[in-house]
């Protein structure tokens, strides 16, 4: 409540304060998504803007309704907005807080400094425009701090040399809190403007002066559409989030996450898909952000992931979404099943009626398209137990050397459901639902559809037993342990000596076929909650509709 209190403070200041200002509304059918493209262990001391398509930028924030609210403006077509401390920064379009080497050879010695000067005025400046005109009298420039305009000038790395040039003009010597920003004129340490609207206020810049056309900015390489927010959590470096359209972000990572050749019915089906995902994405909201820019999330690339194609089902889906009793669906998606979803429960333990496993007939038309139909990988004896042994040990068991695996139980689909390891003390250790889960990605496997075959096992022949007679094979031979219970023997015997080797026995007349391999051949790549991207290419191509597709993959939802 502080922080909303805070922001509404803020917002009337600037109406008081700040003279007329520009709203500009984002098309509100669709919304802004809030893209972290810097945060974190990654944030930066400064970033640079270019434009692309448009020319100059307007300055100003988001309200708590995600509209922008213009306060100052510049012609120029290339900017850098840095944090107000001192920053050092070359040619290179990364900053750093220290003087730095960069990879060419060249030292920086471009410094924008953190101390400036305020200038005195005979009345309380009310505007933009009227601070900008007194800073220009001496090559200054207009800053926004805490609801009051202000000129100043320079921009000093130490104190005292700013109060060298304050006592010159008869100024102050000022600075910023930690949450102030500076806007600068690339390959420059001139100041264009400058804002510390402390914790509540982050500055958002607009590329372009106006609406007329589209703009596109260039930022660290890649082109983006939309606008940038620049804040600084908790007074340190600088997040930078792509304030961008809905429909703009959906078509933009849409050739990520699918083919843009693929079959318009399927792209309009991610496009509903990928809304959902932001509706429901909640891991960076401390950050200020919905979603980011890396897979994790989902993968956007910006402007250079757009195409016909990907606007096209971006725009014949504008504002729909998936729905299941009032409450956006969690649509959880993946590349390919195998032949069968599954059950959220059996994956990750939460329960969702519209994510249960559905038989999966599609994706086998066109297996011959899905190059990891069919995977196989193998493991040795050895590697096998290099990898699950030390997993379950992690977990606080004595565990001792892996020697058997095999699976126990299948889904309703036919998906892994659980599965089991044997050690070399005879110990079972059975996993299921999310245990199995994590153990697929121990073993590095494509999906939670697989078989598992065991090779180099001894064959033929029959079994010695003590007293001298033999058995044909292990079938109806029962072992009694040192409590006295009896358990009927599986699969194949093994021998533990005093020494603790281990080792399959030759039968009677028997041949001995070597190393014990595990063949492993999995269906699908991914979780299999939610939709197949796949099954969603094969059903378009059948003729289905977005919204059949969706329906399919999600049972029980509503499409709007």
């Amino acid at each position: 409540m502080k922080r909303k209190c805070l922001m509404i403070l803020c917002a009337l200041s600037l109406l008081l304060l700040a003279g007329p200002m520009v709203y500009a509304e984002e098309a509100p059918d669709s919304g802004l998504v809030l893209v972290g493209l810097a945060y974190g262990d990654d944030a930066l001391d400064g970033a640079n803007l270019a434009n692309s398509a448009g020319t100059g930028f307007r300055f100003g924030y988001l309200d708590e309704e995600r509209s922008f609210w213009q306060m100052a403006y510049t012609a120029e077509t290339a900017i850098s907005v840095v944090k107000t401390q001192n920053v050092w920064y070359g040619i290179d379009p990364n900053y750093s807080s220290s003087l730095k080497s960069y990879s060419d050879g060249i030292v920086s010695d471009l410094a924008v400094g953190c101390w400036h000067i305020q200038l005195p005025t005979e009345t309380e400046l009310t505007s933009f425009e009227e601070a900008l005109t007194l800073a220009q009298s001496v090559a200054g420039f207009p800053a926004w701090i805490n609801g009051v305009w202000q000129a100043r000038s320079g921009a000093y790395i130490t104190r005292e040399e700013a109060q060298i040039a304050a006592d010159a003009v008869g100024g102050t010597v000022v600075g910023t809190s930690a949450y102030g920003v500076s806007v600068v004129k690339t390959g420059t340490a001139e100041i264009l403007f400058q804002l510390d609207g402390g914790e509540g206020l982050s500055l958002t810049v607009y590329p372009g002066l106006d609406d007329s056309v589209k703009p596109e900015t260039h930022y660290r390489g890649k082109r983006y559409y939309g606008m940038f927010q620049f804040r600084r959590n908790n007074g340190g470096d600088l997040t930078v989030i792509n304030a961008v359209n809905m429909d703009d972000y959906v078509s933009c990572l849409l050739s990520q996450e699918m083919s843009s050749s693929w079959p318009m019915e399927a792209l309009k089906a991610q496009a509903v898909c990928a809304r959902n995902y932001v509706e429901n994405e909640t891991r960076h909201k401390n950050a200020g952000f919905d979603v980011c820019e890396k897979v994790h999330c989902q993968a956007y690339p910006g402007v250079g992931g757009s195409n016909e194609r990907t606007a096209q089902a971006a725009a014949e889906t504008a504002g729909l979404r998936a729905w299941y009793e009032g409450e956006p669906a969690k649509t959880y998606y993946y590349a390919s099943n195998g032949g069968g979803s599954e059950d959220v429960k059996n994956v990750w333990g939460s329960s969702y009626p519209y994510l249960c496993g559905v038989s999966d007939p599609y994706e086998e038309t066109i297996s011959e398209k899905i190059s990891y139909w069919g995977h196989t990988q193998t493991f040795t004896g050895a590697e096998l137990n290099a990898k699950v042994q030390p997993y379950i040990q992690s977990k606080g068991y004595n565990c001792a050397a892996i020697v058997d695996f095999k699976i126990t139980e299948l889904t309703p689909t036919g998906n892994v459901k659980s599965i089991l390891f044997t050690d070399t003390n005879g110990k079972e250790w059975p996993f299921t639902q999310k245990g199995a889960t994590d153990l697929r990605g121990v073993l590095g496997l494509k999906s939670i559809r697989y078989t598992i075959t065991k090779s180099g096992e001894t064959t033929g022949g029959s079994y010695y037993v003590e007293g001298g007679n033999t058995l044909p094979s292990m079938n109806q031979v029962y072992a009694i342990n040192g409590d006295g219970s009896v358990k009927k023997l599986t699969g194949n015997p093994y021998v533990i000596t005093g020494s603790g080797t281990q080792f399959l026995p030759a039968p009677a007349g028997g041949t001995e076929t070597g190393e014990v391999i595990y063949t492993i051949q999995s269906f699908g790549w991914g979780h299999s909650v939610g939709m197949s991207q796949w099954g969603a290419y094969a059903m378009a191509q059948q003729g289905k509709t977005f919204d059949e597709i969706l329906k399919f993959y999600y049972p029980g939802i509503e499409i709007y």
